[in-house]
């Protein structure tokens, strides 16, 4: 849409489709201006050749060692903290330069307008937009680790070597504009530069570019006491360590702790294990016993029962003989005289066979009648 806006506001649009039989007509053109030079913000940034290969992830670039040697770049390695990498943002309106350019451009061929070079004869339409931003922010920077690394660098080297601060990616779009000759029949895109005409029905070609903030490494050391931090940083990792060694010893004695809780639990499991099957024995020993006396107390009812039924039966047969006895003792023997009158002796001993017959009483017949 932004492409669209630009060429609608600076061309005019001539499309010709001659026909048989049919005069072309012709249009007067408006002349355009063309332009000469980049805005002074773009041309103050730093354009790598050798960088391009991180067009697609410039958030890869930022926070790199680079070695500048002459026209020789080389990434030497990447100094970001894992915990904070490169912030990045994005755009697609950021339109830095919009403009027709002929062979007398100031920056005709350079890398920051992707090497785009304009020949005689030829006008391109050049349009530069900013679409990516990746930078570190100042305690986004590990300078102790930076430090560290620069100690062992020849001065030389140092002077040479630069650290990427900040990268954008930027857009290049581009397209040619032939010169008409003649009467020639055109179609496409037309306008008038200097009462020459140019035309181009191409479509607009994109290229992209890298563009770093550069900070060197000595510039970077100085705004740093490397001593200092080294110094703070090995007392901190001094003190670290202790408090890593403290840790380690507590957590030793936590473990030889739990060990010990271990050891006791497992001998209490043991004994109460042996104490258990000791328990298991025991209980079946005892089960066996109450079994066992479960079938004597079993038995012993049956037999009470018995010896109750056998004493009921004897209390019974002893009160009936009791009875029996007692009735015994009451009417021994029945006497009847001759008279018939009846006589009941309960002792035999109260009277003698002299006596029963000086009564009257015939005592063999009185046995006989007894009996029957």
């Amino acid at each position: 849409m932004l492409l669209r806006y630009s060429i609608i506001l600076s061309f005019i649009f001539l499309q010709v489709f001659p026909v048989a039989g049919q005069v072309s007509r012709k249009i007067k053109l408006t002349p355009v201006s063309l332009g000469m030079d980049l805005p002074e913000s773009y041309k103050q940034r730093t354009f790598i050749k050798g960088l391009a290969g991180f067009v697609n992830k410039i958030d890869q670039l930022v926070g790199a060692m680079i070695l500048v040697d002459e026209s020789k770049t080389t990434v030497l390695t990447r100094f970001v903290r894992q915990d904070k990498p490169p912030i990045i943002t994005t755009s697609t309106s950021d339109v830095i330069y919009s403009a027709r350019i002929d062979n007398k451009f100031k920056f005709n061929g350079s890398y920051s307008i992707a090497s785009t070079r304009v020949e005689k004869d030829q006008i391109y339409e050049l349009i530069v937009t900013d679409i990516g931003f990746a930078f570190l922010p100042e305690d986004y920077i590990p300078y102790l680790e930076i430090c560290r690394a620069a100690t062992n660098v020849a001065p030389e080297t140092r002077r040479k070597t630069y650290y990427v601060r900040s990268a954008k990616l930027t857009t290049v779009y581009t397209r040619a504009y032939q010169k008409t000759l003649g009467d020639t029949d055109v179609n496409g895109v037309v306008f008038s530069v200097g009462g020459e005409v140019f035309h181009s029905s191409d479509q607009f070609k994109v290229d992209y570019v890298v563009s770093v903030d550069l900070v060197s490494l000595e510039k970077l050391l100085s705004l740093q006491s490397c001593n200092d931090l080294i110094n703070s940083e090995e007392i901190a990792r001094r003190e670290k360590a202790e408090q890593a060694r403290l840790a380690a010893a507590k957590a030793e004695e936590e473990k030889r702790a739990r060990e010990q809780e271990l050891n006791a639990a497992k001998q209490q499991v043991e004994e109460m294990k042996k104490t258990l099957g000791e328990s298991i024995s025991r209980s079946s020993e005892m089960q066996k016993q109450l079994q066992d006396a479960q079938e004597r107390e079993k038995a012993a009812l049956l037999q009470l029962n018995d010896a109750i039924r056998l004493a009921n039966e004897m209390a019974s047969r002893a009160q009936m003989a009791q009875q029996a006895a007692e009735s015994r003792e009451s009417v021994i023997l029945t006497f009847k005289n001759r008279e018939g009158k009846v006589l009941e002796i309960k002792n035999l001993d109260e009277l003698s066979e002299d006596k029963l017959r000086a009564l009257g009483f015939d005592v063999e017949i009185l046995k006989q009648e007894g009996h029957r």
